[in-house]
């Protein structure tokens, strides 16, 4: 009687191991991801975070400190910005993304204020910029060309009150962005660079526009453009059903996933 009672509790330890790994094996792990973001929408959502303790930090930088420190098991972030931030030769050398687990296939567009007649313009940019091969190059510098989109179409925008005028009238485009690699960030010597950075300048020279970077706060950034202290956002932003109901948003030009990064073995 005692020996069925032994195991009777070894088959019910053994039962819990199984779920346990069924589940994904995420259990008491801390997850984090940048607040406001497409990746804290995922750690919320996914079954596969079910069970973990979620967290939001206010970049997806942070998010990967958090694991190289030990402070976090694991980060929800941008598969544009694993690219050439973590494994060998970056700063984030000991950290790996996990096999064969990512999320919500996207992509990335520019976000306009609603109904703004200036998308009609930034659009004709950006297919000039593919055309010509100039958007092609500039991915390559930072190993994103693999990732880019085709020529875009969409409706043009009629507006009553012309936001282009407006921002045609100032001679200067303020693009809202937050820092990350490899998109918008500070090289050694502090100067700004990254794939959007170059991109943004490319259309402005286009469009015959200064253009002006201010960092914002990402969970701020349609208050900062409906107040106009910004013109667009600029800055890996994924193109989703809500943000199209409330901003005007380009043509989509690059395609991304959100990824989960540990630490490596």
């Amino acid at each position: 009687m005692k020996m069925k009672k032994i195991l009777a509790v070894l088959m019910a330890v053994l039962m819990v191991a199984l779920v346990f790994t069924a589940c994904g094996g995420n259990e008491a792990k801390l997850v984090v991801a940048e607040a406001g973001s497409a990746g804290e929408e995922v750690m919320n959502t996914d079954e596969y975070f079910a069970d973990a303790t979620k967290t939001p930090v206010d970049t997806m930088a942070k998010a990967l400190m958090e694991v190289k420190s030990g402070t976090a098991d694991m980060a929800v972030v941008d598969y544009v910005m694993s690219i050439g931030s973590i494994g060998e030769g970056t700063d984030y050398a000991d950290l790996k993304l996990v096999e064969d687990v990512s999320f919500s296939p996207e992509e990335y567009g520019i976000a306009f204020r609603k109904g703004s007649d200036a998308v009609n313009y930034v659009n004709k940019a950006i297919n000039e910029l593919k055309a010509d091969g100039t958007l092609a190059e500039i991915a390559a510098k930072y190993k994103l060309q693999d990732l880019l989109l085709g020529d875009g179409t969409a409706e043009e925008v009629k507006a009553e009150e012309s936001d282009w005028e407006y921002i045609k009238a100032k001679g200067k485009l303020v693009v809202g962005i937050t820092l990350f690699a490899p998109m918008n960030y500070n090289d050694e010597n502090g100067e700004l660079i990254g794939f959007e950075t170059e991109f943004a300048k490319a259309v402005g020279a286009k469009l015959g526009l200064e253009v002006e970077f201010q960092v914002i706060d990402w969970n701020s950034k349609e208050t900062e453009l409906a107040s106009k202290n910004i013109d667009c956002i600029w800055n890996g932003m994924t193109i989703t059903e809500e943000r199209k109901e409330n901003m005007q948003i380009s043509i989509p030009y690059m395609e991304n996933k959100q990824v989960v990064v540990v630490k490596a073995d």
